[in-house]
């Protein structure tokens, strides 16, 4: 009884803290913030969150703008993190998603969703820690979920949270920057993409149903990738993606490695990115 109890209020203890405390992630600021409109977003992996300044986006155009690219998200994640914009009426004029490794992966990634336990009492969180095996234990005993992502949610980041200890990523704009060069490969792209992806068109009709303008993107490799072919031929099943792949391909200093750019390409890449999505928009 005695352990339960503990139990229960180390629970209570995490979650009001994660909830009230300042935001070290970009899950928690958006499960946080409410009645707010950017006039421009950015979502995707860590080939968004390292290759878009929003700052710079904010200097050039004059609009507001966030990067919510997060490391290893998939198209799952970032449809829940749409759902849960719309939720807290958090608004886009426009949206602009990478699409490109991770065209093929589906559900949610184990960070997000870890980064979604602490607000179980959301409807939306709810309904997805719902689908996970572990669902039971979620809702019957109390600190199960904070135990289970400890490396995520647990000790270190409770504190850091609690005594609002700066996270390493930039949180306002969105914006984490790589330094130094290379071209270094880290895993591989699939030898094949599948034609459609199911949270991409509910993404699409997210979208529609906000009358929000939304852009799909491709980020530059370098050239030696393998399958890179396969990224361009993304263009035959969205004919309106702006593919980038290979618009870097005689800048080799602009890579930090083979799938990310350093500060200077990325600012670099912002202003294309930016430019081209200025004229659909007009």
């Amino acid at each position: 009884m005695a352990l339960i109890l503990m139990m229960y209020t180390f629970d209570r203890i995490y979650s009001t803290t994660f909830k009230n405390k300042n935001p070290r992630n970009k899950v928690h600021k958006i499960l946080q913030l409410e009645n707010k409109h950017y006039d421009m977003a950015f979502l995707g992996s860590s080939r968004t969150e390292c290759h878009v300044d929003c700052e710079l986006i904010e200097e050039i155009t004059g609009k507001s703008c966030i990067n919510l690219g997060m490391s290893g998200a998939s198209l799952g994640d970032m449809l829940i993190l749409l759902s849960l914009a719309e939720t807290n009426n958090i608004t886009f004029e426009s949206l602009a998603i990478q699409i490109d490794y991770n065209f093929y992966n589906t559900g949610l990634s184990n960070t997000f969703k870890a980064n979604l336990v602490p607000f179980i009492q959301n409807p939306i969180v709810k309904k997805e820690l719902n689908k996970d095996n572990d669902n039971f234990y979620y809702n019957n005993i109390p600190f199960y979920r904070y135990m289970k992502y400890d490396k995520i949610v647990g000790f270190r980041e409770f504190f850091a949270t609690l005594f609002n200890k700066k996270p390493r990523s930039e949180i306002k704009f969105g914006f984490n920057p790589k330094k130094g060069q290379g071209l270094a490969i880290h895993g591989k792209l699939p030898d094949s993409f599948v034609h459609t992806n199911r949270e991409l068109e509910a993404i699409k009709e997210l979208a529609e149903r906000n009358e929000t303008k939304l852009h799909l993107f491709t980020a530059p490799y370098c050239q030696n990738i393998n399958n890179r072919i396969k990224l361009l031929e993304l263009k035959n099943d969205i004919p309106t993606i702006l593919s980038y792949v290979n618009v870097f391909d005689n800048k080799e200093g602009y890579f930090f490695d083979c799938a990310h750019l350093n500060h200077e390409g990325a600012r670099e890449f912002t202003k294309i990115l930016i430019k081209d999505i200025s004229k659909l928009s007009e």
